[in-house]
């Protein structure tokens, strides 16, 4: 599944509750997100495109943008 910015943005949005976050939003310190959240939009990503995520590769997501990057990344990784 193709994965794209406008539906990585919706995603963290509605596991957030917030109205249309922006690409450059960060999760936490802008959108309000805790690390709960975080790990409830990572399971979400994982599921809805079937990609797998760990731990470390969150130590550099900061905005939405670095979460789709990473999911971009992790699409193209041979499973």
């Amino acid at each position: 599944m193709l994965i794209e910015l406008d539906d990585v943005c919706r995603t963290v949005g509605l596991v957030l509750g917030r109205h249309d976050p922006k690409p450059d939003d960060r999760i936490q310190a802008d959108l309000g997100g805790e690390s709960i959240d975080v790990l409830n939009i990572i399971v979400t990503l994982q599921q809805k495109y079937g990609i797998s995520l760990d731990e470390a590769d969150l130590v550099n997501v900061s905005t939405v943008r670095d979460l789709y990057h990473l999911a971009l990344k992790r699409s193209d990784a041979p499973t």
